[in-house]
């Protein structure tokens, strides 16, 4: 009996992989309806952003990053700073203004650039997709104690839920806010 499962294993094995591409698209399109379209993701955020994509970081507290630790800094696409948002939750910062992305990553790399590479990223590329290890040199390790039973990640919201897919997988509309920010488990 267990010869006639090898030959069937192989085709379905075979079939999985013919099919990987179409399924993982299908689970973003998914995915991308259920993403919550509210104003609400642009509250705190200057008016001039409204309709338009935006990338923020938030850093904690207690690891603040050199530059952005005093509220959240809010800057052009082209690199301009129009100010600091003291009453904003937190410290860190959020690059707007922009359009015309349909991808989280290109929105990402494009924020960084205008930053002036204070919000420069490192990542991990595993076969399931990319794991952010610092940004602005911020490990989550440094903001949190990690040990064998806990630890901390850099945890993405897409339009201020939790982002059901990794930032290269996001589908981007018009208006919509990426943010970044460090959770445990």
């Amino acid at each position: 009996m267990s010869d006639n499962l090898k030959p069937l294993s192989v085709i379905a094995v075979i079939a999985l992989i013919i099919l990987a591409p179409a399924i993982r698209d299908a689970l973003r399109e998914e995915a991308a309806t259920y993403v919550d379209d509210s104003e609400s993701s642009h509250d705190g955020l200057p008016e001039s952003w409204n309709d338009t994509q935006v990338f923020c970081v938030l850093f904690p507290d207690q690891t603040s990053h050199p530059k952005f630790t005093s509220g959240v800094t809010m800057i052009e696409q082209d690199g301009s700073t129009l100010g600091t948002n003291s009453e904003y939750n937190g410290t860190g910062a959020c690059a707007g203004g922009f359009s015309g992305f349909e991808n989280g990553l290109d929105l990402m790399d494009a924020a960084v650039n205008s930053s002036g590479t204070d919000l420069v990223y490192n990542l991990t590329e595993f076969s399931f997709g990319l794991q952010i290890d610092s940004i602005g040199g911020i490990e989550p390790c440094d903001a949190t104690e990690c040990s064998d039973s806990s630890g901390a990640y850099w945890a993405l919201y897409h339009n201020g839920g939790t982002s059901l897919v990794g930032i290269s997988d996001i589908i981007l509309s018009e208006g919509d806010v990426l943010l970044w920010q460090i959770a445990t488990w």
